[in-house]
């Protein structure tokens, strides 16, 4: 049997290889609009990246004429820049998927945002590539629901979608922002969440010696974005007395976490507090504990006075469309510092 015989190039035989030659030229681009020098990189991984493009390219071309050298051609191509992808990313500090959680509030925000969208968008091309190229090698006598296997192009596009779910839920909890933050703990954290429905209404306290901040979300699952308000007062002796009697109360010794779970019933409500230590002390509906009456009446005195400046506003984002975003990022924990960190092994861990 000749070659054009036993393999058939479909209509999608084009697509991904060349596809995966723009994302790939696309990236090398982006890469270069963050501030990255392209000629100092020249390490295998990199040059295998620039390679990839020419590779992918040539196999599609090759399809037409001799389809299984142009396969294997651009199935190599698409493997040649995972060396570099493996390297750039990891699971603590630094990965496409904390990337999309950012403000980028910078001037090349948006140019970091495109260039992490497009790293997620280019290894989903190319793992379909990969796989679409050795399903069309397989033998002709290999068949799935009497068709030949090597003429199928759904399990690619499956088998790379669940790759790359696979991926998102490795790299993407617990919430955090791909920034390093080394400031002053607060004296005492407090946080209020009202859960009505798939809405979270969220207000912080933070105490800081002489100075406090009200933080304020109103955020709803299944968005990406939402706003929050600041705003700052003065602590007053009467309000420092009342701080050090919160600070005395026995219960915030108890129940404490090092990282709560967020609510999960229809209708509820947390109080979550932490005073420097990392362990969150939670009084929520579903653990059923009801807050001390002073904290509570602490938090309200704090949240009714009337603000010392002007509000300052800012927008959040959760890549998990709210389902990542926990108390403790609600406590002010969304540093990839914060949240990740490398044991006594040197192994890297989140928490």
């Amino acid at each position: 049997m000749q070659e054009s015989e036993q393999i058939k190039p479909s209509r999608w035989a084009l697509f991904f290889p060349l596809a995966s030659a723009v994302a790939i030229a696309w990236l090398v681009v982006s890469f270069a609009q963050i501030g990255r020098e392209l000629l100092t990189l020249v390490t295998y991984d990199w040059v295998c990246v620039l390679v990839s493009p020419f590779m992918l390219f040539a196999g599609a071309l090759l399809l037409r004429s001799r389809p299984r050298f142009g396969y294997i051609i651009a199935a190599f191509g698409a493997v040649l820049p995972f060396p570099w992808f493996s390297i750039t990313e990891t699971r603590t500090f630094g990965n496409s998927w904390t990337a999309l959680n950012a403000a980028w509030r910078d001037p090349y925000g948006s140019h970091y945002l495109h260039y992490y969208q497009l790293r997620i968008i280019t290894v989903a091309l190319l793992m379909m590539t990969l796989i679409s190229g050795m399903t069309r090698l397989l033998p002709p006598s290999w068949k799935l629901r009497n068709r030949p296997v090597n003429q199928r192009t759904w399990p690619a596009v499956a088998l790379s979608l669940i790759f790359v779910g696979f991926w998102f839920a490795a790299f993407v909890f617990p919430y955090r922002e791909p920034m390093i933050v080394d400031a002053l703990q607060p004296e005492l954290t407090i946080l209020n969440v009202r859960k009505d429905g798939i809405t979270f209404h969220e207000c912080r306290v933070s105490v800081y010696r002489n100075r406090y901040y009200v933080a304020k979300n109103d955020r709803k699952l299944f968005r990406y974005s939402f706003p929050e308000t600041v705003h700052e007062g003065l602590l007053t002796d009467d309000l420092r007395s009342q701080l050090k009697a919160v600070q005395a109360l026995p219960e915030l010794k108890k129940t404490q976490l090092i990282s709560p779970a967020a609510l999960r019933a229809r209708h509820g409500e947390g109080w979550y507090t932490e005073m420097g230590t990392y362990a969150i002390t939670a009084f929520t509906t579903e653990n059923a504990a009801n807050p001390p009456r002073d904290l509570v009446a602490f938090f309200n005195e704090l949240e009714a006075a009337p603000p010392t400046g002007t509000d300052s506003s800012y927008v959040l984002r959760d890549v998990c469309l709210g389902f990542c975003y926990d108390p403790k990022a609600g406590l002010g924990y969304r540093a990839e510092n914060q949240r990740c960190g490398r044991g006594p092994d040197g192994k890297e861990f989140c928490y």
